[in-house]
């Protein structure tokens, strides 16, 4: 059950029951914790611009279905999460999380996925790409790493 606060929900509750590692091991990608870490920065993405873009939630959507096999009910949950959430709370909270937790493949999948969010609405704001390369040097990923990250999403069928 996702936990609310009147009719926002909260970030650090939501961080604590599904997000906040069990164990100190490396995540795998079908585990519940790297699904809704992945989740939730995607949405902060999409979220970055500060304009709501019908695109890009359909791109995250599709990403989330498709990649991690999240159900519609929890997939709206997460975008709720993401639209109360601020950015300083993910690059602190999670960011800690995904470098102590995911590999570096891992990091660069995520990478791509945010850049897929980026360029669904066929333009990537500055505010985005700063967002991005935000969370790369985050994820200890250089500048090289961000570069081939978006041309694999700009070259995805």
């Amino acid at each position: 059950t996702l936990i609310c606060t009147g009719s926002t929900l909260d970030l650090a509750q939501f961080f604590n029951v599904y997000i906040k590692p069990r164990s100190s091991r490396q995540l795998t990608r079908d585990g519940i914790e790297f699904r809704y870490t992945a989740a939730s920065i995607l949405v902060a993405c999409s979220k970055s611009d500060l304009v709501q873009d019908l695109e890009e939630e359909k791109v995250i959507r599709k990403i989330l279905q498709e990649t991690f096999e999240i159900p519609d009910g929890v997939l709206d949950r997460l975008i709720e999460v993401g639209e109360t959430a601020s950015e300083e709370e993910y690059l602190n909270q999670i960011m800690t999380f995904v470098n102590a937790q995911f590999s570096a493949r891992d990091k660069q999948f995520l990478l791509e996925k945010l850049w897929l969010v980026a360029l669904a609405d066929n333009r990537v704001e500055g505010m985005e790409r700063d967002f991005i390369t935000r969370l790369a040097h985050a994820m200890d990923l250089d500048s090289d790493a961000i570069k081939a990250a978006r041309w694999s999403a700009a070259n995805k069928p």
